[in-house]
């Protein structure tokens, strides 16, 4: 029997991700320590692991805070939120401040915030309560196409300031989709449409056009002779989808991405070296995570980090503190970590007993996974370089915070999954 008015404790709180939560924030807070001894301030507040330390108190006082949010406010205002979301990216663009070419942050004096790291928790909310309603169903196509529409809304906003990295986030989402139930040949779509935009790039428009029309005149061929069917006709339409996305990919990487988007990709498809340039971070990190070995360099013997040759190390270059301080053993801990927290996610999501709230646990795994994933490939230069965090672990304020409230608003609800609510 559901309880309608359960009093919920500290220890209905799943504290197995609670302490990893914690492990990860003190991890980080030593690798950017790493970064700052060779280069401490006298200014204490001015060093970076000091304000990391005071942005996990606000932390603290964030996770507090949602202990006396009622859930069922939350629920209730999600598409609420969903909305003040949308309306800070528009902001932004208007009234953001201009950092390395984005303008995607809000500044008052020297402390910044940056909406996309909290729309994404917004975005969860707003598609949890979207798709939680009793009417919706995702394997529906109106409705599929609406989840769709939420979701890329702040994606194209956010292409505007211009963040790819942020933006690429969100198609995590779909991961919601899948476990709701969605056809798992729309994946296999998307996941073409992803080949096709790679090959594109790497071995051009017109021979991806030439090998597109080889292909279909040969299935053709193929199905004629065998089982003297002429589908002919069926096949123009994948054709001309096929050849849109080729040409369109060639105007998208030729006249839209920046020149160093450009050659990122090219860097991580082995078209193109630029150890000097644009190549010259994944060089540098592949460095010091090489020269960590098995159980990483002492502070003076961490070259690498010593140097400053990384720039940007406390923040999305992170790892390469881990790899060169701790070498492999620190690192496979610290990814241990992450798959046993993300595992967590599943196991709690998968124990809910409303859909709003298992959405929303999915949700918060799909944006954890691709942060996790994405910024080590990036590090390891099996992913074109992108500005996106690793989350608990990089220096700032606005993910330490975002991915905090995601958590805990998730955790919060987990609790509390025995209620009525």
């Amino acid at each position: 029997m559901i309880s309608k008015n359960r009093n919920v404790n500290i220890f209905d709180y799943d504290w197995i991700s609670i302490l990893i939560y914690v492990g990860l924030i003190l991890i980080g807070i030593l690798s950017i320590y790493s970064t700052d001894y060779f280069h401490l301030k006298e200014n204490l507040f001015q060093n970076y692991f000091v304000k990391q330390i005071i942005w996990f108190a606000f932390s603290i006082i964030l996770i507090i805070a949602i202990g006396f949010v009622p859930i069922k406010s939350i629920k209730e205002n999600s598409s609420l939120l969903y909305l003040l979301g949308i309306f800070s990216l528009i902001i932004v663009l208007f009234i953001g401040a201009k950092i390395n070419g984005n303008r995607s942050w809000f500044r008052i004096g020297s402390f910044g915030i940056q909406p996309a790291e909290f729309v994404k928790l917004t975005t969860v909310l707003g598609l949890a309560k979207l798709a939680s309603d009793i009417d919706f169903n995702l394997k529906n196509v109106k409705n599929f196409l609406g989840a769709l529409a939420l979701i890329f809304t702040p994606i194209l906003l956010i292409l505007l300031q211009p963040d790819l990295g942020s933006a690429m986030v969100f198609a995590s989402l779909l991961i919601v989709f899948y476990r709701e139930g969605v056809d798992l040949k729309y994946f296999l779509y998307m996941f073409g449409i992803a080949f096709l935009f790679i090959a594109t790039i790497y071995w051009g428009k017109n021979l991806m056009s030439v090998i597109a029309i080889f292909l279909t005149i040969l299935i053709n061929a193929i199905i004629f002779y065998f089982l003297k069917k002429n589908i002919l006709l069926k096949s123009i339409i994948p054709l001309s989808i096929s050849l849109f996305i080729i040409f369109s990919t060639h105007i998208v990487f030729n006249k839209i991405l920046k020149p160093h988007q450009r050659n990122r990709i090219e860097i991580v498809l082995g078209k193109k070296k630029d150890n000097k340039g644009t190549g010259y971070n994944l060089r540098q990190a592949l460095i010091a995570i090489g020269s960590g070995g098995i159980l990483g360099n002492s502070l003076e013997m961490s070259t690498q980090t010593k140097g400053g040759y990384i720039p940007e190390q406390h923040t999305d270059w992170i790892f390469t503190v881990v790899g060169e301080r701790w070498g492999f053993i620190g690192s496979l801990i610290l990814i241990i970590l992450y798959v046993l927290l993300l595992y967590r996610l599943i196991f709690l999501a998968e124990r809910q007993k409303q859909k709003f709230s298992r959405i929303l646990g999915y949700g918060v795994f799909s944006i954890l996974l691709i942060h996790f994933t994405l910024n080590i490939f990036m590090v390891l230069g099996l992913f074109p370089t992108i500005g996106i965090p690793l989350p608990f672990i990089s220096y700032g304020g606005s993910s330490l915070w975002a991915f905090t409230l995601m958590l805990f608003i998730f955790l919060k609800f987990d609790a509390h999954r025995k209620e009525d609510w």
